[in-house]
């Protein structure tokens, strides 16, 4: 048979580099998936406990959330000074002027942070809070119906 293309009929020397370069890349990944395996088989041989699952959403402790807070729980065997027996101020988180948060109990209810100007029931409203206080009122504006205080911290 005649060489029809020259051109081809010519040997060309192998690219021994591309052929090392996929042999050496074989080779990683082979020792890549070794390795990931042995660290599996490693990890499923240990014992391991089994994660506890909460069944519903959780409600903070109250005396931590007082703590994070300024106050503290166990200062309190009653309520804070207060002309209203309705609310118990639990800690105070005073920013700037007009802007805050108090973790309230109103009514016996489940303590709840309530921020400046958010209304707390029966016609009350939040008016400020201070490094140690926190104020309630008819109106945002209006004059303070009752006035909260946290205890003095001990040493204090």
């Amino acid at each position: 048979m005649f060489p029809h293309n020259p051109t081809m009929s010519h040997a060309f020397p192998r690219p021994w580099a591309l052929y090392l370069a996929t042999f050496l890349t074989a080779l990683l990944a082979a020792a890549s998936a070794a390795y990931w395996a042995l660290g599996v088989a490693g990890v499923a041989g240990q014992r391991t406990q089994a994660a506890s699952v909460l069944a519903g959403p959780t409600v903070p402790d109250a005396k931590d959330l007082a703590r994070a807070l300024g106050g503290d729980l166990a200062l309190q065997s009653k309520p804070a000074e207060t002309t209203s027996t309705q609310y118990q101020l639990l800690g105070v988180v005073a920013g700037p002027v007009g802007k805050g948060y108090a973790l309230l109990v109103v009514g016996g209810a489940p303590p709840k942070a309530y921020t400046v100007g958010s209304a707390i029931g029966e016609g009350q409203v939040l008016q400020s809070v201070s490094a140690r206080g926190a104020k309630i009122g008819s109106a945002l504006q209006g004059p303070a119906t009752v006035e909260l205080s946290l205890p003095k911290p001990p040493g204090a």
